[in-house]
């Protein structure tokens, strides 16, 4: 099997190598202690569980542009013949495309962010990579990728280090059947519209080329730049049917239902006075099983800021009149 070139921007801190904003900037959990008055610093944690657990942090800019832009020059040419003709994309000294424009920054809500979404692909997305070697797969939707590849084309609507082409999932600027295979994990909540970008995705992929998405179902508002629609296993299921030969739903360790629970109660308690949150902290599993109309008069209901009860609500509501 040909060898895929890689580049790592994080590494495993070291005692000679920790730096506190880059172990910060990865390890969001030890951020947040810090915030909360649990942590001292993000050394403190480091010496005391980091090194252990054989935490990672990442490495400096210096350390890894110049091998991303090395390898970014020959995805350059490969990426250039598959775009579609006469669009007006720019591009910028680091080889990298920008296809937002103006009018698709209105389109499809961009907002300025300075938040980074950072994760490692698991079995499933490094098992494609690694079945196309010499072709090229679409992350739509990448965020900062931990591990550089070749043969990944990283498409976001933030120019993160290792993004190659900015731009939005609703209107991709490459030619129909272009990739081998397509990655889309957790965007599809985030963007404003999911069937023409389920669409989009489609259109570029090659006959008989993979397609791996991850969508949000029962997850709290969250991320950027907004968090649209959550899906159904149907819903994920319609939007693809159509022009997909899915092949199997599943969820992985990353995905089942313990995350919706620590995920809410976790959230919940954050947001809670000193005094509600050590009464809610209290309570068993049983305490929180009876019917809803039983709590609402309770602190730990009545005290949640208006901005948690939209971030955890069960259901929300609308009403308007029509524009004359």
């Amino acid at each position: 099997m040909n060898h895929i070139k890689t580049v790592n921007v994080f590494e495993v801190a070291t005692v000679d190598n920790f730096n506190e904003d880059l172990y910060l900037q990865q390890n969001i959990d030890v951020k947040d202690a810090i915030n909360e008055g649990k942590m001292k610093s993000g050394y403190h944690h480091f010496v005391k569980h980091g090194i252990i657990e054989k935490r990672s942090q990442r490495k400096l800019k210096e350390d890894y542009e110049p091998d991303i832009i090395k390898i970014r020059k020959e995805k350059f040419l490969k990426i250039k013949k598959i775009l579609k003709k006469d669009i007006d994309i720019k591009i910028n000294e680091n080889f990298v495309f920008d296809y937002t424009g103006n009018n698709r920054k209105e389109d499809f809500g961009f907002e300025e962010t300075n938040k980074v979404s950072s994760f490692f692909y698991d079995e499933l997305p490094l098992e494609i990579i690694n079945a196309y070697p010499d072709g090229l797969i679409l992350d739509c939707g990448a965020g900062f990728r931990p591990v550089y590849y070749e043969n990944v084309v990283n498409y976001e609507i933030v120019p993160y280090d290792t993004t190659d082409v900015v731009g939005f999932a609703e209107d991709l600027p490459f030619s129909d059947n272009s990739f081998d295979a397509v990655f889309s994990f957790a965007v599809l909540e985030h963007v404003k519209l999911p069937f023409k970008a389920a669409g989009e995705m489609c259109r570029v992929l090659k006959p008989g080329g993979t397609i791996a998405v991850c969508a949000a179902f029962l997850q709290p508002l969250h991320g950027y730049p907004h968090h649209y629609f959550n899906m159904t296993s149907l819903g994920l299921k319609v939007l693809f049917e159509d022009k997909i030969d899915i092949e199997k739903q599943f969820l992985n360790t990353g995905t089942g239902p313990i995350w919706t629970l620590t995920w809410i109660l976790r959230q919940w308690a954050k947001q809670l006075n000193n005094n509600e949150k050590k009464k809610f902290l209290k309570m068993k599993v049983a305490d929180l099983m009876k019917h809803p109309f039983e709590y609402l008069d309770k602190g730990f209901v009545t005290s949640l800021p208006e901005e948690t009860n939209f971030e955890l609500a069960c259901a929300t509501l609308l009403v308007g009149k029509k524009k004359l």
